[in-house]
């Protein structure tokens, strides 16, 4: 699956995807987070838990850690554990 990082949370080190399927909440475990626009690769369509992940657009690997698929938009500042 293919995505665009539309939206980040750094305190909790949480980004949202945009894919063809809704928004896909990640945790980044690594020290080199990916910014808005960053396209985002991963194998198959909803992993959950931990995956290596590619930023297509940095040309970087890193783990994150899958937290949920077919998000709504209305949902995305939950998901990410935003503060209103």
């Amino acid at each position: 699956m293919t995505g665009t990082v539309v939206a980040i949370n750094p305190v909790r080190g949480m980004v949202a995807v945009d894919t063809e399927e809704g928004y896909s909440i990640m945790e980044m475990l690594g020290d080199d987070p990916p910014e808005i626009g960053d396209q985002i690769r991963w194998e198959g369509d909803t992993p959950l838990g931990g995956e290596v992940v590619e930023n297509l657009t940095q040309g970087i690997r890193y783990h994150a850690f899958f937290q949920n698929h077919h998000v709504i938009k209305a949902q995305l500042r939950d998901q990410l554990l935003l503060e209103r």
